[in-house]
């Protein structure tokens, strides 16, 4: 286990641990149980990185200090770039330090209660007055995972290797001296104390290095003063002065051992490697194979007997127990009971900092994970001890009726959310896809727009990489991507372009959409003709269908207008119905003894013959015409010597035909 997740209080009575979950674990190492569990507000999206108790604070400034007199306070470093400052005493969040948000702190180190030191993934190195919140300095560096606090103004950074740091009154910082370091990534920097010189030593450790090596800000050189053999993989390391300059080194191995040094720092750099004057290692009794119960921490008491306090078992159940440094010689094996879980030995105390939930209270979260609760009287009667929920302080009826089984529910109305940001932080952060592509097949326009601009702002560039690989994947598109896409683009722009990898990340929307709207000229018009070939074919087809219900008419009749522009003749008088004589008429018409609706029927059938001597003259012209084309047939076949005869005769016959209309005209009148 990495020695950045535990810590144990200077005065060593609680130990710290942070799990895989996420979960910051408090023991009490007197009593060996569990104390509480601080689970962080942000704890799907911001896992603690590294935790470090605070010096005691001095009894002089309890009243500017934060904790109880002789307490400390816990920092917690995470991976979205805030510290927490927790006081395990209170049980509560003391200040939010915001570093570098989205960049994780890889580490942190006290200088005193009230001044913090953090470092970054972004290369930043902040100065904290912790009682205000305020940043007291704020320095670029090189770079590092490590960091280590010897004095105000001089420290140490270290990836693979050692930089001693002096920090400048007009800000910036200056390297003093470069020091080897190890193969590998610095996994810890431990300061060393001594009486000669608080702000001279310190140690180095690595995973994968099988040494801890000790090193002299003072030296010339930049070889360490002395290399600990500790003989396997080093998990993590703990030091304590015993008197003058003389040190002893607690390291923990990845396989659970305890190794303990001694040696006396006297300036050399000989680079003697010292060998170890103890191993500790704890076996489980009652088996018959020998099983290495793990030693995850230790930690020097400081008192006279040289007590040391170790943990031991695993990450969800531990156990401490307190050995004297003298005992520890050679190999040193124990056998202890494996740690689990007792009923005797639960805390009184809460176990986890979590909000508490009456019966009262509404839990709104997604459609699928609330949960419906029954509605309950609102009651303001003091609760007893032991009544939690309230069942105590009802009624006697109520409580019978409590009792009852299998009484009728009343269905209650579900409460929905407007929004799925908790289960999207969720996929984000386990990267499961299953949640994502549940999530982001939504195209609610309204349900999405409330998500993202719900988004925190660490959680933006990860959501666009996973649409980023929907997009250029293979498989079905789902059109709801785009509109995930464009209300992240309209709320987080701003924060997307101050990004430096701003163009790699947008580059591929604009490839696609670039590609699509070549084509979308083309798509127009091969829609246009589409809808007018099918609107062509379904005009047909309703035509068909109209005349097949619809039967054509066996008769149609079409009435003539009568022409009401002819004079009308009343009968006896030879005078027209003209505006002139019209009161002439009316006149003649009433000294006759003929009214207006005599002349009125009159007119009618006056109007009625006409019409039928006119059909009858437009027969008689039609047959003229007929008559007309028959001689000129004749008279083309007939010779030329005979063209004259056949114009007398046609001059005759011209005759005869007028002298008959003559004679019809006679007769019709």
């Amino acid at each position: 286990m990495n020695g950045k997740y535990y810590n144990f209080s200077p005065s060593g009575e609680k130990l710290s641990q942070v799990g895989p979950d996420g979960m910051v674990r408090v023991w009490d190492t007197a009593t060996g149980v569990l104390d509480h569990e601080y689970q962080p507000a942000s704890h799907l999206m911001a896992k603690p990185s590294c935790i470090r108790y605070s010096p005691q604070i001095n009894e002089k400034k309890t009243k500017k200090a934060r904790g109880d007199e002789g307490s400390s306070v816990l920092a917690v470093a995470t991976l979205q770039g805030t510290v927490l400052v927790y006081s395990p005493e209170k049980r509560e969040l003391l200040a939010t330090l915001d570093h570098s948000q989205p960049q994780a702190v890889v580490d942190l180190a006290w200088l005193n209660p009230s001044v913090l030191f953090t470092l970054s993934a972004d290369n930043t190195l902040v100065k904290w007055n912790v009682f205000t919140g305020q940043k007291k300095e704020c320095v670029e560096v090189k770079g590092g995972t490590s960091l280590c606090v010897l004095n105000v103004k001089n420290l140490c950074i270290a990836k693979s290797r050692i930089e001693h740091l002096f920090l400048k009154k007009a800000g910036g910082v200056k390297v003093k001296k470069n020091f080897t370091g190890h193969t590998s990534q610095v996994a810890q920097l431990l300061p060393l104390s001594t009486e000669s010189s608080p702000a001279r030593y310190f140690l180095s450790c690595s995973t994968d290095d099988r040494y801890v090596y000790a090193w002299d800000t003072s030296s010339e050189g930049e070889e360490p003063v002395a290399s600990f053999l500790v003989g396997g993989q080093v998990a993590g390391l703990e030091a304590v002065e015993v008197q003058n300059n003389t040190i002893s080194v607690a390291v923990t191995t990845l396989k659970g051992f305890l190794v303990l040094f001694t040696q006396h720092l006297n300036g050399h750099t000989n680079n003697t490697v010292v060998k170890r004057t103890g191993r500790l290692q704890i076996l489980q009794e009652g088996k018959q194979e020998k099983v290495t119960v793990p030693i995850i921490a230790a930690h020097f008491c400081g008192d006279l007997d040289h007590t040391l306090i170790v943990a031991y078992g695993n990450a969800s159940m531990l156990k401490f127990e307190r050995i004297s440094v003298k005992e520890i010689t050679g190999e040193k094996k124990l056998l202890r009971a494996a740690p689990a879980p007792s009923v005797s030995k639960k805390s009184a105390l809460a176990k986890t900092v979590t909000p508490k939930v009456t019966r009262d209270t509404t839990v709104v979260g997604p459609g699928h994970l609330t949960i419906a609760q029954a509605d309950a009287p609102v009651r303001e009667n003091k609760r007893k001890q032991g009544d939690e929920d309230g069942t105590l302080a009802l009624p006697m009826d109520e409580r019978l009726n409590a009792l009852v089984l299998n009484k009728p529910t009343a269905a209650t109305q579900v409460p929905k959310t407007d929004n799925q940001i908790h289960l999207l932080l969720q996929g984000l952060h386990s990267k499961d896809g299953r949640i994502l592509q549940s999530i982001l097949s939504c195209g609610d326009e309204t349900m999405v727009a409330n998500t993202v601009r719900r988004l925190p702002t660490p959680a933006v560039v990860p959501l666009l990489k996973h649409l980023r690989t929907l997009f250029m994947g293979k498989g079905h598109k789902n059109a709801a991507f785009v509109t995930w896409v464009r209300l992240v683009l309209y709320h987080h722009m701003s924060h997307l372009s101050t990004l430096p990898n701003r163009q790699e990340l947008l580059r591929p929307f604009y490839s696609i959409s670039a590609s699509r709207v070549a084509t979308f000229m083309q798509l127009t018009e091969l829609h246009a003709r589409l809808d007018l070939s099918l609107t062509h074919v379904a005009t047909k087809h309703k035509d068909a269908k109209q005349a097949q219900v619809e039967p054509s008419a066996l008769l149609i009749y079409r009435e003539e207008d009568s022409d009401i522009d002819e004079d009308i003749e009343v009968p006896g008088v030879g005078v027209s119905e003209s505006e002139d004589n019209w009161e002439e008429l009316s006149d003649f018409g009433e000294l006759n003894g003929h009214s207006d609706s005599d002349f009125d029927e009159a007119s009618q059938f006056r109007s009625s013959k006409r019409g039928l001597e006119k059909d009858d003259e437009e027969e008689e012209e039609e047959e003229e015409e007929e008559e007309e084309q028959e001689v000129e047939e004749i008279e083309d076949s007939e010779e030329e010597d005979s063209n004259e005869e056949d114009d007398e005769s046609q001059s005759d016959m011209t005759v005869d035909a007028n002298e008959s209309d003559s004679g019809n005209s006679d007769s019709d009148e």
